[in-house]
């Protein structure tokens, strides 16, 4: 929880004002330069998502929390890093942590690689003495991680806390804004609506794109109800794990789970339950407006991470709940809103002929679509580059 603390100054609305533009110029340099993109020599073509989506989060995550320093040293074999890492996080590493195989050396290999790329960086800030308040989340953790105790993390504990930020982001926002792109292209007219409200809401602070703020995705609530929506329909994490630290009874039945044992649950279950969600297997963000106007909001708690949602009995739970929920949620709708938006305002996309919206891959804990994941894209008239 004290760690959770330490991550605090990254998630602010001050932070994230400063994000959106740092985010937004990433997405716009990876359109020029992506070999599924290459815009400024084409006018259309087609992106495999389940490439291009891992490559341009880690890039805007690294740009926003990290700082131009270490975005300096991340290219896009970094995703391919990260997925390694997402692969060794299966139910069978929990219960067989060290096993010889193939997945576990890549998963360790990852962990060694990126663990070495934000160490170098900690050790040249520390023998420059370059240290600055409020310039990354790398030097916050080097000046203000001290526990309660008065016990300091090491520099190597920084970094791997570091790498744990940077995943806890990188995975669920890279699946979910390729759900996102797979369900609008076979939605054009829902594409159409996501544009023009990108465009009203550019107009009230003079219309330029790269003008884009924070405040302006504050006026997009389809475009966030639409990421609401493609998170009700693919949870980013299937499943749950919680250690169970006193023998626990099992509500209404005298099931008792053992001290030691682990807890495993779904959220996701009730996400695509017709009790809660009426047409639930339909991807209908319009579903949230309407939800908005019968539902009272809760008056939420802060656990020292910033105000969260306290209804941990909601039927919707994709970031957790408790003092265990995601802490990266406000960030999520930044980074997502912002990536998204470029989309919507650069292009319009859809299926090639004979291809649909892809089945679901269960293999790692991230539910990701299974390959091909192909749209076809083209230039809008207002594309900007």
């Amino acid at each position: 929880m004290e760690q959770k603390k330490f991550v605090k100054t990254a998630l602010t609305k001050d932070a994230f004002q400063k994000y959106v533009p740092r985010i937004q110029e990433e997405v716009l340099d990876y359109f020029k330069t992506c070999s599924d993109y290459s815009m400024t020599e084409r006018n259309n073509g087609v992106a495999n998502v389940m490439k291009t989506q891992p490559e341009m989060t880690i890039l805007t995550a690294s740009k926003s929390l990290m700082g131009d320093d270490m975005r300096a040293r991340f290219d896009t074999s970094f995703a391919k890093l990260y997925s390694d890492l997402d692969k060794g996080f299966t139910p069978i590493n929990f219960v067989f942590p060290h096993l010889p195989l193939p997945s576990y050396w890549a998963r360790d290999s990852a962990q060694q690689k990126i663990s070495s790329t934000y160490m170098s960086l900690i050790n040249d800030r520390r023998k420059a003495g370059d240290i600055v308040s409020n310039r990354d989340l790398i030097d916050s953790l080097m000046l203000t991680s001290t526990y309660k105790d008065g016990v300091k993390m090491t520099d190597q504990e920084i970094a791997n806390l570091l790498i744990g930020v940077l995943m806890g982001g990188q995975h669920t926002s890279a699946a979910t804004s390729a759900w996102f792109l797979l369900h609008l292209a076979e939605k054009p007219e829902l594409q159409e609506e996501l544009y023009n409200e990108v465009l009203s809401a550019l107009k009230t602070r003079g219309g330029k794109f790269l003008d884009l703020s924070y405040e302006d995705l504050q006026e997009m609530p389809l475009l966030n109800n639409t990421i609401k929506e493609t998170l009700r329909m693919h949870m980013p994490l299937h499943s749950i794990f919680r250690k169970v630290k006193n023998n626990l009874l099992v509500p209404n039945t005298k099931f008792v789970v053992p001290k030691g044992h682990y807890v495993l649950v779904s959220p996701g279950y009730s996400h695509v339950s017709e009790e809660w969600f009426p047409n639930a297997q339909e991807f209908n963000p319009h579903r949230w407006a309407e939800m908005e106007k019968t539902t009272t909001q809760d008056d939420g708690v802060d656990y020292g991470f910033g105000k969260v949602s306290k209804g941990v009995a909601s039927p919707y739970l994709p970031f957790g709940g408790g003092r265990h929920r995601c802490i990266g949620e406000q960030f999520a709708y930044v980074q997502l809103g912002t990536i998204l938006a470029s989309y919507i305002y650069n292009i319009k996309w859809k299926y090639e002929k004979g291809s649909s919206l892809p089945p679901v891959d269960y293999q790692s804990m991230v539910t990701l679509p299974m390959e091909p994941a192909e749209i076809a894209w083209e230039k809008r008239e207002t594309c900007i580059i």
